[in-house]
């Protein structure tokens, strides 16, 4: 039977509907003994036409218009197998994909993918099968083929499309939306909340749920391929904020197990300090215990230590004569900490450091190495400022000891005790100097050391005084170098040939010093 008869045979039924026609039990009966002589494109259209008679008694119009496969359409398709003595699927393992216009449209056919792969995937990964040769064999599942199938269901859910549910009067519509476009909408909304937060660890913890929620959206993309350019971006900053929220809860950690002493100073005397930051400081130094009377620090010694007393109390005595005391929560030799000058190396201590002689219990002391804790402070911003108004609080707590040094009577001459205080800020304010011109910039802390002067009162006649102990004129500390010595015509050298030699060594030097200067 040719396609020519198939036309023929149908002729009289023209003005019938096709419901009609494929109803009819000739037509029927004529086309089925007939499929066997045809071409395979022929025999696919007369199994379709035939198929109809059941395909059409399900009206399909309602099901387009919101959007979903039809079950009438999805009876009329099968997938293709691999053998060709297999059954014919059923209507639960067979889809199709219509191309639906209007709002939903791509998300439907996606959706639809998505399930037809799911239900590949579900029949590939059954335990049983049909082997080559007829008979039944079990199949060991991988992990590859879980996730695979486990994937395909959760694309087929997330790209389903779900009408939202508004009313008519409001919107004559119908919209639809998935759960992909909702985790793409909730990561720009994350991010735009995290701009408006002020807490650290809420701000990483909002921008490592935004980047997760934009993972699944580029994953699970509406139009069914991942975009993998901003999905590995976004990896990259999830890696990124966690490693932050990491450090930042196990600093936490650290902090919320220092000693109950530690945190009790901290709470007493130093609470402008995060505790975060004061246990990063306690931990960075290190903890020395000395017996009542011992000597801590020689006078006219380069220290190059900073110790803060936790217990005890010590006293600070200028050639023999005692200043002041320190005790709980006072730093000793911070050098002009507190006014931003940080020093390294070792500085001259202007006073000696010992430990009260008539204490009942032994002394204990943190203290740090110059360099380290300069280190430390300008890593930590936030530690800088907050412990540079702790040493500011630390200054006035020490002008307040004096004076009741002088009140209770413990000062037996008080000239005495005033020169000897004079005595010790000169040298302080000298050592001070001397430590910040010995390195290769001396201006770097200039701006402090004008500070320094205004809150000690150091006036231009100190400040001479104290830079000509240090070997040093006012004109060489504006300069910021130190000059080098003129030779006048009427200086004579032992040696002719050495004198040729230094002159030219110093003509060098003086180019040299252009050269510097100009690229400076």
């Amino acid at each position: 039977m040719t396609m020519a008869s198939l036309v023929v045979r149908t002729a009289p039924f023209r003005r019938r509907s096709l419901r009609q026609v494929t109803s009819s039990p000739a037509l029927t009966t004529t086309a089925c003994s007939s499929t066997a002589s045809l071409p395979m494109p022929q025999l696919r259209l007369t199994r379709s036409l035939v198929s109809c008679r059941s395909s059409l008694r399900t009206p399909c119009r309602r099901d387009l218009a919101v959007g979903t496969v039809p079950s009438s359409i999805k009876s009329r398709m099968r997938p293709r197998s691999s053998t060709s003595s297999a059954a014919p699927p059923t209507r639960s393992q067979s889809t199709i994909v219509p191309q639906l216009g209007g709002n939903g449209g791509g998300a439907a056919a996606a959706a639809a993918r998505g399930a037809a792969r799911s239900s590949e995937a579900s029949a590939a990964a059954a335990p049983g099968g049909i082997s080559g040769s007829g008979g039944t064999s079990s199949q060991a599942t991988t992990w590859r083929d879980i996730f695979k199938m486990l994937r395909d269901k959760t694309n087929a859910s997330l790209l389903k499309p779900r009408t939202l549910p508004i009313p008519r009067w409001i919107a004559p519509r119908h919209y639809t939306v998935t759960l992909s476009e909702c985790f793409g909408h909730s990561s720009f909304i994350l991010v735009a909340a995290s701009y408006a937060t002020d807490d650290f660890i809420m701000l990483r913890s909002i921008a490592v749920v935004g980047s997760t929620a934009m993972l699944v959206f580029t994953y699970f993309h509406p139009h069914g391929r991942v975009l993998w350019l901003p999905f590995k971006w976004n990896v990259l900053f999830i890696a990124i904020n966690s490693w932050r929220l990491g450090l930042i809860m196990y600093e936490k950690y650290l902090s919320d197990i220092m000693p109950e002493e530690m945190k009790r100073i901290r709470e007493e005397h130093f609470y402008v300090v995060d505790p975060i930051d004061w246990s990063k400081l306690i931990r960075s130094g290190r903890e020395e215990i000395y017996e009542p009377g011992a000597l801590i620090v020689q006078q006219g010694d380069m220290n190059r230590y900073i110790r803060l007393i936790i217990d005890g109390e010590v006293e600070i005595l200028r050639d023999g004569q005692v200043t002041y005391r320190l005790e709980e929560g006072n730093f000793a030799s911070e050098s002009g900490l507190h006014a931003g000058i940080r020093l390294r190396g070792a500085v001259e201590s202007c006073a000696a450091v010992v430990a009260k002689r008539d204490s009942k219990r032994k002394i204990r002391v943190v203290s740090w190495n110059r360099d380290d804790l300069m280190d430390l402070l300008e890593h930590e911003k936030g530690m800088r400022n907050s412990l540079k108004a702790a040493l500011s609080w630390d200054i006035i707590r020490k002008l307040k000891a004096q004076r009741l040094m002088l009140a209770d009577g413990t000062v037996e001459d008080p000239a005495l005790w005033t020169a000897k205080r004079k005595e010790q800020g000169a040298e302080r304010y000298a050592a001070i100097l001397h430590n910040m011109l010995s390195h290769p910039d001396p201006h770097k802390h200039i701006d402090q050391l004008t500070k320094y002067r205004g809150i000690h009162h150091i006036g231009d006649e100190h400040h001479r005084l104290a830079l000509e102990r240090c070997g040093w004129t006012m004109q060489e500390f504006e300069l910021g170098r130190k000059l080098q010595p003129v030779l006048h015509d009427d200086e004579e050298w032992d040696n002719g040939e050495g004198h040729e030699e230094e002159s030219l060594s110093h003509e060098w030097k003086r180019k040299a010093a252009r050269i510097a200067k100009v690229l400076r």
